[in-house]
């Protein structure tokens, strides 16, 4: 075989977008461009070159502006907040609607989109730890390509975190598909799912590995490319979230990042696009625009000429007026006069529409998976879990002092529970974070089947246990006879 990186169709089977990442930017020092996806070989040596491009190729995809993956991004906010308490679906998109009125089945597109789109992912991962772990070009540091491999490794882990959460059991698949022959291959993706226990434990190994090998913090020129902080944040993240709780080791993570990072004094300066890389943040996805690679959430949040997704429950604009908080509701919801109403906002003049992200015509806005108020917060979190309200109630008021908001009143473990999860759910609107806090917290059920509509009507949701988790596509049941559905669907 002549050709170092060898191109092949694409192949799409049992939901695994089976791809390799062979993008023409290097380092992140400018932000990646979406490129055609290629398959790849990766049993040849690659140059050093070809790792960076990999490696650049990692965060197109994960960023969700490469192959074909750009809903992933929004899917992030539908999953998290329309699933949620703090927005209804908007628009007229029915797997949209059934996702938020707890109806969607094993034939929701968009549950079958985000299975295949996070599996397309990992194939991209998997594809390029393989052929950098081949690599013997020693212009490749052994320092270099351990932090190469620590980057797509951290990616692959929070892609399983992602599915986990959604999910529950999911194929583990951490190797590249075997294209000896036809047998091997569909046997090589034809994978059952693993324990939720197994799935973690596979995002813990991988996290391990990154935490050892990725830059450390405030080293990078921009806050995409990932550094220890945001490691030790996923790994808090992931403590907090597991069937069995470590709060120990969310303590201790968190206290990895905090020290590393600063709030911004302003809150809007989060969104104004002109505070992009800042302190606060600890992995942000760089976006510049759509003439090179931009944000299109926006663009199906804000703007007349069609009902837009997203829209704000009622509940979470009473939660922000019985804090007073104007200044996260300013910066997130915005009232305007389309003509839109509907049986949840029946005033056509007076319509809630998420403005967080703020340019639609640009794209330009930048996208948190983490940052600093979350990591705060967690913490607080871990501190009432010990016992601790002082200090719990010390990082809970130093996020609300930002906004202009007094300290918080609670004399009680369960009372700070419940003040902590709302602070979260103000500070972090519309980031894709709700539901799984809801879920996590054991406070999913409750919550939604206690949500009313503007007229304090029960919405009747009806929420079951089971539905704390999606079903397994039914177009991945076919592909793939190894595969069960989820308990309940």
């Amino acid at each position: 075989m002549k050709d170092k990186i060898k191109t092949v169709p694409l192949l799409i089977l049992g939901g695994l977008l089976v791809v390799g990442a062979n993008s023409c930017s290097k380092l992140l020092d400018k932000m990646p461009v979406t490129q055609i996806v290629t398959q790849t070989n990766t049993s040849v040596s690659i140059t050093a070159s070809d790792a960076e491009n990999l490696i650049a190729g990692c965060y197109d995809a994960e960023s969700g502006y490469a192959y074909g993956l750009e809903s992933n991004v929004l899917d992030r906010i539908t999953n998290g907040d329309v699933r949620s308490d703090n927005c209804y679906a908007g628009g007229d998109n029915p797997d949209n609607i059934s996702i938020d009125l707890f109806t969607d089945n094993a034939l929701n597109g968009n549950i079958a989109r985000d299975w295949s789109d996070s599996y397309g992912i990992i194939g991209v991962l998997n594809s390029a730890i393989a052929q950098v772990e081949n690599c013997t070009d020693p212009a490749l540091s052994q320092a270099r390509k351990a932090q190469i491999l620590g980057e797509a490794r951290f990616m692959r882990a929070y892609t399983y975190f992602y599915l986990v959460r959604l999910y529950g059991r999911v194929p583990v698949m951490l190797k590249p598909v075997d294209q000896t022959n036809s047998e091997s291959l569909i046997k090589s993706t034809l994978v059952p799912q693993s324990s939720v226990d197994t799935v973690y434990q596979a995002i813990l190994n991988d996290l391990w590995y990154a935490r050892q090998t990725v830059q450390n913090d405030n080293v990078p020129p921009n806050k995409m490319i990932i550094t220890k902080g945001a490691v030790n944040s996923i790994l808090a993240k992931v403590y907090a979230a597991m069937p069995n709780k470590n709060w120990d080791s969310v303590a201790y993570y968190c206290d990895q990042v905090i020290p590393d990072y600063s709030l911004l004094p302003n809150y809007d300066w989060l969104w104004d696009n002109q505070h992009k890389n800042n302190s606060e943040a600890i992995w942000e996805f760089n976006y510049v625009g759509y003439s090179v690679v931009g944000n299109w959430i926006p663009s199906q949040f804000i703007g007349p000429g069609w009902k837009k997704f997203e829209t704000p429950t009622n509940d979470l604009v009473n939660a922000f007026e019985a804090e007073n908080d104007t200044v996260r509701m300013n910066a997130s919801i915005a009232f305007v006069n389309y003509g839109w109403a509907d049986p949840y906002w029946k005033d056509p003049n007076h319509y809630p529409i998420v403005v967080k992200y703020n340019d639609p015509n640009n794209g330009t806005n930048d996208f948190y998976p983490l940052r600093l108020a979350d990591i705060l917060l967690l913490r607080a979190e871990a501190y009432n879990q010990s016992g601790d309200l002082v200090n719990a109630a010390k990082l809970v008021d130093e996020v609300r002092a930002r906004v202009h908001l007094g300290p918080i009143i609670a004399n009680s473990k369960e009372t700070m529970v419940t003040a902590i999860l709302n602070e979260r759910r103000l500070e972090l609107a519309f980031e894709g974070k709700r539901w799984f806090d809801l879920v996590r917290t054991g406070n999913a059920i409750s919550v939604m089947n206690a949500q009313k509509d503007g007229n304090g009507n029960n919405l009747n949701y009806n929420v079951q246990p089971y539905m704390l988790v999606y079903p397994i596509p039914q177009t991945e049941l076919d592909l793939n006879p190894l595969l069960t559905q989820n308990p309940g669907y």
